[in-house]
């Protein structure tokens, strides 16, 4: 709960800032919040910030792996749409999606244990 805290603070105090001017707007406040990170509790908060990314990746792989299973039931289950051709290629689509969103949830945790390092 602190580390939350922290985190909110910190980005919260980073929105505000004064003379915090990011002149190109492909940079992000995610990015200014990590390369200004220096102190224990704002990598300890980037950690939980990225911690969460990961679950939210999670959730969108297990949605997606729901949804390929609506579109191609396992058991081969009844469906009132489409040929078996155009269910297996969306079901297809889904498991993609959920594989990729899975690989970026081990990136995010990757990079929240990086920030529990620099937070020790």
């Amino acid at each position: 709960m602190t580390t939350r805290i922290a985190a909110v603070l910190l980005l919260g105090a980073l929105a505000l800032a004064p003379g915090l001017a990011i002149a190109d707007e492909s940079h992000s406040l995610e990015a200014a919040v990590v390369e200004s990170a220096t102190t224990p509790a704002e990598h300890a908060a980037l950690a939980v910030h990225f911690r969460a990314k990961a679950a939210d990746a999670r959730a969108q792989a297990a949605q997606h792996d729901a949804m390929a299973g609506a579109y191609v039931p396992p058991g081969g289950g009844k469906t009132t749409w489409g040929t078996i051709q155009q269910r297996q290629k969306m079901a297809d689509h889904c498991k993609r999606i959920s594989q990729q969103s899975k690989a970026i949830a081990q990136d995010f945790d990757a990079l929240a244990a990086l920030h529990d390092e620099q937070a020790k």
